[in-house]
């Protein structure tokens, strides 16, 4: 394409050009391991999956978004899915993809689209396998997509989870003092209200401040979450995830991946182990 877009491409962080190396990787191994198994279809399904290219703040060159990426794994995908809210971005996608009858863009809440429409057709029981990536620019999705993902039985799911939003807007110090869009906004992306049970304990002489409930730190809040993936979603296997840190080694978010099968665990320890 010669036509600048009418907006800018979204400029991303070391951290984010870390997760796209690591969702490429895992993609080529997933396609490499299904090429064994000609009668499985799989898809690659990118909720928040943007314009397709991104501008690395790091070199301020332009760079290849995970659609573009997953476009030209090999073994390729049996067809695509791409979704994202920005209708100026999808039609930047659509203008990269062409005519390509493997690929199909939505515009629209990605939460509804995946459980309403996409994820009740992928099913394991007729040979349909997915990889998933949610990649949410906060808590913008809802628990239950990933629940759906779990209960398939035919997805691997990578999962941005959003920690350093939930800090910022829901799991506060002192948690009367949290707005109500804030705890809505967690209560959707949990599922219900138990992420209390992991962001606070009672103590009986309070923290520093004499604050009788004590926020946790993020080691339990992630633990929790890893927790309820196995036991709620029903994903058989959910390594520890992967903290994402910006240049003050604060972590912006951590990289879930959860997946049904013992071979995907073990290609993906191997990948995380190079970034840990």
């Amino acid at each position: 394409m010669t036509d600048a877009p009418p907006f800018k491409f979204d400029e991303v962080n070391i951290w984010s050009e870390i997760k796209l190396e690591i969702v490429e990787k895992y993609g080529a191994a997933y396609t490499g391991v299904f090429s064994r198994y000609p009668r499985l279809k799989k898809f690659y399904v990118d909720a928040f999956s943007g314009a397709g290219a991104h501008i690395s703040k790091s070199s301020g060159s332009q760079i290849d978004g995970s659609p573009a990426r997953a476009l030209k794994i090999a073994p390729p995908f049996d067809g695509f899915y791409f979704i994202d809210m920005n209708e100026k971005k999808t039609a930047h996608l659509k203008a990269l993809c062409g005519v390509r009858g493997d690929v199909h863009i939505e515009t629209g809440d990605a939460s509804y689209y995946l459980t309403q429409t996409l994820l009740p057709t992928i099913k394991y029981e007729n040979y349909n396998r997915a990889l998933c990536l949610f990649d949410p620019y906060g808590l913008h999705l809802e628990w239950q997509a990933m629940e759906m993902a779990g209960q398939s039985r035919a997805v691997d799911m990578f999962l941005n989870f959003p920690v350093m939003d939930m800090n910022r807007n829901a799991i506060w110090r002192n948690p009367g003092t949290v707005p109500q869009d804030g705890i809505d906004r967690m209560n959707r992306f949990w599922g219900d209200g138990s992420w209390r049970t992991a962001a606070y304990v009672e103590h009986p002489q309070g923290d520093f401040f004499g604050t009788p409930i004590v926020k946790q730190g993020n080691d339990a809040i992630v633990a929790a979450f890893q927790e309820r993936l196995r036991k709620v979603a029903g994903f058989q296997f959910v390594p520890d995830p992967l903290p994402m840190k910006n240049s003050m080694n604060a972590v912006v978010y951590y990289l879930f991946f959860a997946s049904q099968k013992p071979v995907a665990k073990k290609i993906i320890d191997d990948i995380f182990k190079k970034y840990r």
